[in-house]
């Protein structure tokens, strides 16, 4: 499905050849123009060929001839730029621009012009093979622009109410309260202690793992268990990585080196614990894991959920109880199935037509019926499908269905579903990526990309399609905004899931639900859009033709990359460990056509491999962790298509900033943390970065040359070691940076601080006219706080370290209206009292007091931080008491802490502070 933005960027890059290298065209010029022309119509014609391959057999086989011809010309065109870029850095000739006729060999020109030739006559036998098909431009592009805008701005409107207070699916309740009651009560024999193994076994799509949510967060179920792990299991599972999770899930900060049984247990051993094991297929993954789970005698449980009846059966055969295993069946009640799919069709679902109008009209509620008939009761097709409808629907008359998808398109649609009842679901879900609009069909099918458990950063997925050339923009916009609409889009049609979202409810992390990745894998095969591999061994082993390729292998491999055979790769994404050698020279030298280059191992490399520079149509390259102990930006000065440069995390390590960078001018995205800029002066380079819009760097020479200032495309910039010299520069440059949305600003701290460290006078910085800004770090000195400091209008986060605060900063911060997480770290209060006052807060969800030494008492006045649901506090050593009002807070939801000299006031029942915690679900001891 991504063929189209393939041959757009294919024609991109002729129209450029045509223009600009007419003197390496001496013998093919006529060729490539008719490309062009050919090009030109495949783009109006890629389209319908590719949404119409599944009607019959004929459309098939006229669907993969165009996308063979695609994908042959992008190789041809892609081979031919880099011979030019490689004779333009080893000329053979460099006295006279005459000498240029002459650069590319007769032989390779022969060679092109085939080539070429040979294209263009099989587009023209694709032409004659389907000319009675009419051309069909996409008119509807401008009015799905407009209803997408129109959908995002109602959703945005309604984040805050979606992240908190969701009402509960009805559906789920019954088997909530049974299971919840198998987990708080005791077995028939009445031993409420023991460990006891439940089980929750249904088909793919039944609900399982909501129903998992919903039991896990209950309230009674997170004050029973104060231990608490929720662990994604999959098909396809590695013992050490699942432990770690449990480890890490559980609030354990020993989760590094090796993970045995042995470990986990001795961790859980003194805890009363409640492990959600969810979507265990073999009772191999069981039996291996049995081991880690102690009997404490003190109420422990586990949860598993399967599709496999003898999984759970095999779990609970050492327990005495028979009602330790819950079975889920699809919906048999015709009313509730009805109700669930109107729940989820947003027109309704958000009040623009009532129940009685869906009734009446009788077009919209035979279509809906039917729909509703061939899910089979499975509620995940269910509210896939009443998603489907919204867009199916043109509201407006509510009478037909838009053009494009005649019921007869549905119901062809629906022959997908074959096989058993149990597994029509996949087929059933499938509808909802056929009915995608185009755009939006290879966003998907990237997500094939990631393991089934990955929670996937948007950041990182909005680069990816960027560099792909999946993203269009209109006007002005950037091309980070428009993906980030793609990605409402996909939610809002529940195709993939919010993990986490940010202070101002913009989505961090995602990830996509087992049967839906099954049909993005299943599409990605049959297109040779994408291919995942378990380890080098078998890519090099089962290669194929696809264009996207993800490698992951978490053990240490002696293997090396194949390249002489992947000249078709335009992706990979490796994240594989090296122990000694570097064979990144032949990754490099065998994949010369890539855009995408995600590389996580580790290499010991000492330097990047000189073919790095071959690769020109690089758009992403992210090189994280692979130990580079120095790395000169000239080397990587021929990839001029460049967007988005990561080698963060290799710690310590030097960078040369030279002044060759500036010839990186599509540079979007350019991350540096944690690496030490050398002593160069040239690093004014950077300030020619016009099209940056994040930056991840060191403070250096670069910030006084007054550069910064000049980035005025940023939305997040990140500075660390920031110097006193720095601030007037920095000052100046925040003031002009308009369009920031986040910014951390980070002091050079010394070893041995005082109120007159070094470090930027953050006080300085004027923050009010800053309307996009809506997350600030700030670490350094605030000495000189008052009443007058200045905070961006709208911001929603805020985490402060190292201020130096003399006077109570909950006074200023209390009255920030639209602030939703505070972190007040080490040394930024000096205070011993802290007060927040009534009606202070109105939005705070999260507060982090984290080693504010000084600070005895805390009060919390009636009507304060009504919307508080975390808190934490840590290391707050001379706190005499946990604050008074904090019993008011009747949202809080989780309360973490390190006080152990409270630890007595806090005991149930008995301590003095035990009546302000009681109503908190969630109370948790960090070590």
């Amino acid at each position: 499905m991504a063929e189209r933005a393939v041959v757009q960027v294919l024609l991109g890059e002729v129209t450029k050849l045509l223009i600009a290298e007419v003197a390496f065209l001496k013998g093919v010029k006529e060729q490539i123009k008719q490309l062009q022309r050919d090009l030109e119509w495949m783009v109006l014609e890629v389209k319908e060929a590719t949404e119409n391959r599944k009607s019959d057999e004929t459309s098939k086989l006229y669907a993969k001839q165009m996308r063979d011809i695609i994908f042959d010309a992008e190789d041809v065109i892609d081979k031919f730029m880099i011979k030019i870029v490689d004779h333009k850095r080893h000329p053979k000739d460099s006295k006279a621009l005459t000498g240029l006729n002459n650069i590319i060999n007769t032989p390779f020109q022969h060679g092109l012009g085939s080539r070429i030739g040979k294209i263009n006559a099989r587009v023209e036998k694709l032409r004659a093979m389907e000319k009675h098909r009419t051309m069909c431009r996409d008119t509807e592009s401008s009015n799905r622009s407009l209803s997408l805008q129109q959908r995002i701005k109602e959703r945005r409107a309604q984040i805050f109410k979606e992240i908190r207070g969701r009402d509960p699916v009805q559906m789920y309740e019954g088997s909530a309260r049974q299971v919840i009651k198998s987990l708080l009560m005791g077995d028939e024999g009445g031993n409420n202690k023991m460990l006891r193994i439940i089980s929750i076994i249904g088909m793919g799509g039944v609900g399982k793992t909501t129903l998992c949510h919903k039991v896990f967060n209950d309230r009674n179920v997170m004050k029973q268990f104060k231990c608490r792990a929720f662990v994604y299991i999959s098909e396809v599972y590695s013992l050490p990585d699942l432990l770690k999770r449990i480890m890490k899930s559980s609030g354990s900060d020993d989760s590094d080196g090796e993970m045995t049984c042995e470990k986990v247990r001795a961790h859980l051993e003194i805890q009363k614990y409640l492990i959600v094991l969810d979507d265990i297929w073999d009772t191999n993954v069981w039996e291996e894991l049995r081991g880690a789970f102690p009997d404490a005698n003190n109420g422990s449980r586990v949860l598993i959920t399967t599709r496999h009846k003898y999984v759970a059966v095999d779990a609970d055969k050492c327990s005495i109880s028979t009602n330790n295993i819950h079975e889920m069946s699809a919906i048999n009640n015709e009313k509730e199935s009805w109700e669930l799919f109107l729940k989820n069709y947003r027109p309704y679902s958000s009040g623009l037509v009532t129940k009685a109008y869906f009734n009446s009209n009788i077009i919209l509620k035979d279509l809906g019926e039917r729909m509703v008939n061939k899910c089979h009761g499975l509620p995940l097709a269910i509210v896939v499908l009443g998603d489907l409808l919204s867009v199916l629907v043109k509201k407006e008359s509510g009478q037909q269905v838009g053009s494009v998808w005649s019921r007869e398109n549905l119901r062809s649609s629906w022959l997908l579903c074959k096989g058993n009842d149990s597994y029509k679901c996949p087929g059933i879900l499938a509808l909802s990526y056929d009915y995608l609009p185009y755009h939006l069909k290879p966003c998907f099918l990237y997500m094939s990309l990631f393991p089934d458990i990955s929670k996937i950063r948007v950041t990182k997925l909005f680069q990816y399609w960027i560099a792909e050339g999946f993203v269009s923009t209109e006007g002005e916009q950037a091309m980070e905004d428009a993906a980030e609409a793609y990605l409402d889009e996909l939610i809002c049609r529940s195709l993939i899931q919010v993990s986490k979202r940010r202070a101002d409810g913009r989505v961090k992390t995602c990830h996509i639900h087992g049967i839906l990745r099954g049909i993005s894998v299943s599409e990605s095969t049959e297109d040779e859009f994408s291919q995942i591999y378990g380890s080098l061994d078998e890519f090099n082993r089962k290669q194929n033709s696809s264009r996207r390729v993800a490698v992951y292998c978490n053990e240490q491999n002696e293997q090396y990359f194949s390249g002489s055979r992947n000249t078709r790769i335009r992706s990979l994404m490796c994240d594989v460990s090296f122990p000694k050698k570097n064979y990144l020279s032949s990754l490099f030298g065998g994949f010369k056509s890539l855009r995408v280059l995600e590389f996580n191992g580790y290499a010991g490399m000492v330097s990047l491999p000189k073919e790095v520079g071959e690769l020109v149509h690089l758009r992403y390259l992210s090189l994280e962790k692979t130990k580079l102990k120095k790395i000169n930006t000239s080397d990587l000065s021929t990839l001029v298509n460049l967007q988005t440069l990561n080698l963060k995390g290799n710690i310590g390590h030097e960078l040369v900033l030279d002044d060759q960078i500036w010839c990186l001018d599509q540079l979007r995205h350019l991350y540096l943390r944690n690496i030490q800029l050398g002593n160069s002066k040239k690093h004014w380079g950077i300030g020619y970065l016009k099209e940056l819009q994040l930056l991840i760097i060191q403070a250096g020479d670069w910030i006084n040359d007054g550069w910064l200032e000049k980035l005025s495309s940023l939305k997040k910039l990140k500075i660390e070691e920031c110097l006193h010299s720095h601030s007037d520069k920095i000052s100046t440059a925040v003031a002009n940076l308009m369009n920031l949305r986040s910014l951390a600003l980070k002091s050079k701290i010394s070893s041995r601080p005082s109120i007159t460290n070094e470090g930027v006078p953050l006080t300085s910085i004027k923050f009010s006219s800053h309307t996009y800004l809506t997350s600030l770090h700030l670490k350094g000195n605030m000495h000189g706080w008052s009443r007058d400091i200045s905070f961006p209008p709208q911001l929603c986060k805020l985490k402060l370290e190292w201020s130096w605060i003399t006077e109570d900063p909950m006074l200023i911060l209390e009255k920030l209206p639209f602030l939703t997480f505070l972190h007040i770290g080490v040394v930024s209060y000096l205070g011993k009292q802290m007060v927040c006052s009534k009606a202070g807060f109105a939005r705070l969800q999260t507060l982090e007091l984290v080693s504010i030494e000084n600070l005895e008492n805390w009060i919390i006045k009636k009507g304060a931080l009504t919307n508080l649901t975390k808190l934490e506090i840590l290391g707050c050593k001379n706190l005499k008491k946990l604050p008074d009002g904090l019993q008011h807070l009747t949202k809080l939801e989780e309360l973490r802490e390190r006080m152990p000299h409270l630890r007595s006031r806090m005991a149930e029942k008995v301590g003095e502070d035990w009546h302000k915690i009681k109503h908190i679900p969630s109370r948790k001891i960090l070590l």
